[in-house]
């Protein structure tokens, strides 16, 4: 039997997880790991609850006093009256002591601490959104359709969307609103396909090849009966195993008379004790597993002689047909394509050195060493972390 899609849509389902929606936030002294929105709980704790302010506010917010202060000076005429220390410098504010705090002071320390992640979401965003500008509608719909869900699972006892409830959750986890965590989606959406294509030029030819002896199978023909047991009990099991047998039986005792495989079981289609069905063709991956494996031992024209068991119950299987192989030219595209998702989803460090390889793809270059030096500690401590996680999940 084909595989079955379940859907499940719940007012208390919480963030659907896209494929990667991450918020890495770094500090000089120390790196926040990873956190996902969890999924499983409805309402948030009230007494857990937490919002983290996001390092660019803490930037913004340094920049708009210093806009204030010459502004009001502005407005005075006073701008080039502004104070300065005894290097020239400009000061943002004093004390009697003679104690100051001057601008180039407070960006050097604002960049240290908080610059990096700023300039990173501006290089990130515009190199993405320039790299995959084909692609920004379909990001754009992911995004609505994100949005769609989210307004549908967080409803209020009259069904109405609560906002106040998914603020709530998401301020938990350092978005401030709705718009703020959709930019993130959009931009992890952009990400996964800068990831996914960095990943097609590490795919090796015997990896291809490999893929395409072992993963890859031709479409076969068959017909089945299946023979559902009444409950999962242990004494419905047996019965409808029995039947099954007893079934196998009769399809040899008739194919011994002289009747061929395939009218043995067409005998069957008017039996609603089971069900007797033509599947045409399908392939190995169509299928579970167990049953597949069974029906692709079959030559064709050759049944099971003993029933097949799946989730649905016991299977004799009658192989009809096969079809040839493709051609590794004609499956090739298709075999990349799925390395390279495996490769994104087994190794973490795929995606950060893919916006790596971006990033330097459009001319990256650091005329702040210390935010250059900044860059490469952040990148090594992404890609331990990612080897870490990923040795720590193996095992």
């Amino acid at each position: 039997m084909k595989k079955n899609s379940k859907k499940k849509s719940t007012n208390k389902k919480k963030i659907d997880e896209v494929k990667e929606k991450e918020i890495i936030e770094e500090d000089s002294d120390e790196e926040v790991e990873e956190e996902k929105i969890d999924t499983k709980k409805n309402k948030p704790k009230k007494n857990k609850k937490k919002i983290n302010i996001k390092p660019i506010y803490v930037v913004i917010c340094v920049l708009v006093i210093v806009v204030i202060v010459e502004t009001i000076l502005l407005i005075n005429g006073k701008l080039s009256a502004i104070p300065t220390n005894s290097n020239g410098e400009d000061t943002l504010v004093s004390f009697n002591d003679g104690t100051s705090y001057t601008v180039n002071e407070i960006w050097d320390e604002t960049k240290k601490n908080y610059g990096l992640t700023v300039l990173l979401e501006r290089i990130d965003k515009k190199v993405l959104e320039d790299k995959y500008k084909d692609k920004l509608s379909e990001a754009d719909e992911y995004v609505k359709n994100t949005e769609n869900s989210l307004k549908a699972n967080y409803v209020d006892k009259n069904g109405n969307y609560d906002e106040d409830t998914l603020l709530s959750i998401l301020q938990q986890y350092g978005y401030n609103s709705l718009d703020e965590y959709l930019n993130t989606v959009r931009t992890n959406y952009l990400e996964n396909l800068a990831a996914q294509d960095y990943a097609k030029t590490l795919i090796t030819d015997d990896e291809i090849q490999d893929y395409y002896d072992n993963k890859v199978y031709n479409n076969i023909d068959a017909v089945h009966i299946l023979v559902k047991p009444a409950s999962d009990s242990t004494d419905d099991l047996t019965t409808a195993e029995n039947k099954a047998k007893e079934i196998i039986d009769a399809i040899k005792k008739d194919i011994d008379s002289g009747t061929s495989a395939k009218d043995a079981f067409a005998k069957y289609k008017d039996d609603f004790s089971v069900t007797y069905e033509d599947l045409g063709s399908f392939n190995y991956n169509d299928m579970e597993e167990a049953f597949s494996k069974a029906a692709y031992a079959l030559k064709t024209d050759e049944y099971t002689t003993e029933p097949v068991k799946t989730s649905y119950g016991y299977h004799i299987i009658l192989k009809t047909g096969e079809e040839e192989k493709a051609a590794l030219s004609d499956k090739k595209d298709e075999i990349v394509t799925t390395l390279a998702k495996d490769k994104v989803s087994d190794d973490s460090t795929v995606k950060i050195n893919a916006m790596v390889n971006l990033r330097n793809e459009y001319g990256l270059r650091w005329n702040d060493s210390d935010l250059e030096n900044a860059y490469d500690r952040y990148i090594n401590y992404q890609i331990n972390q990612a080897k870490s996680s990923s040795s720590t999940s193996s095992n």
